[in-house]
């Protein structure tokens, strides 16, 4: 969490905004893009299931409310590229503390590694250069990791700040403890990057499934006029047709959930 002092120095122009892992903001362009691809979609719905403007009208504010659950899949999103690139950093910390650099100078030089791998913008290139300017206002190295793994939310990030506080109070072996628990998470990374791997193909044909339900009404609806006819423009036709999308929603979640595999 961000202290008082912490707060004092960004107002002063010292230390940059951090950045809040648990929740997105969007940016104006952002957010257009994605209205117009639901207004398209919710057209598509609506065109298909009750071949009604009205309906359209209707459904279009599902599609702000959905913004919050979009926002949640960038933040997984931003937190899964946080922690593959942390790993990398610790790998460079490990490598560097073994050939004879203080922890600092270890951090420094992982933070051009990372560069070099991901670029200046790179989310881990971004809390480095905070760190460091934490550093430069006399914080300690301990203090800026845990308050990058209380922000972040990420389990790795938070065993490692976590030991490395350990480590520093406890006076114990520092390149040993990085260079193992550097072991242990690359591992992790590793078993789930093969879990990603396996189910990859699964979510290819999720994804493919989601689209052959609208796929078969509007071939039905091309090649056989007026079959859908009897659904239109009445109640029981609306009442079978929002029976039939809520159905669809649900299907859609429980595969997401299915498919959401933590490790």
């Amino acid at each position: 969490m961000r202290n008082t002092e912490d707060k004092k120095r960004i107002a002063r122009g010292r230390l940059p905004p951090e950045t809040d892992y648990a929740s997105y903001t969007f940016s104006r362009q952002e957010i257009g893009i994605y209205l117009l691809s639901g207004g398209v979609f919710t057209a598509m719905v609506s065109w298909l299931f009750y071949d009604s403007m009205i309906a359209w009208i209707l459904l279009m504010p599902f599609v702000i409310l959905s913004l919050r659950d979009k926002g949640k899949t960038e933040c997984q999103k931003r937190k899964r590229k946080l922690e593959i690139e942390f790993r990398e950093v610790i790998l460079s910390v490990s490598s560097n503390l073994q050939a004879g650099y203080s922890v600092e100078n270890a951090f420094q030089e992982a933070y051009r590694d990372i560069v070099l791998l991901y670029g200046k913008e790179s989310v881990m290139a971004k809390e480095l250069r905070l760190l460091f300017r934490k550093l430069n206002n006399n914080e300690q190295l301990e203090s800026a990791l845990t308050n990058l793994a209380d922000r972040s939310g990420v389990q790795d990030i938070r065993d490692f700040a976590d030991i490395f506080q350990i480590a520093k109070r406890g006076g114990g072996d520092m390149r040993g403890i990085i260079a193992n628990t550097s072991d242990i998470i690359g591992g992790k990374q590793e078993i789930r990057r093969e879990i990603e791997t396996v189910i990859s193909e699964k979510k290819l044909e999720q994804q493919i499934m989601r689209y052959i339900p609208f796929f078969i009404i509007f071939y039905i609806s091309l090649t056989t006029k007026g079959y859908f006819e009897n659904l239109y423009h009445n109640l029981f036709g609306w009442i079978l047709m929002t029976g039939s999308l809520i159905v669809y929603i649900v299907a859609c979640r429980i595969s997401d959930q299915i498919l959401n595999i933590e490790i």
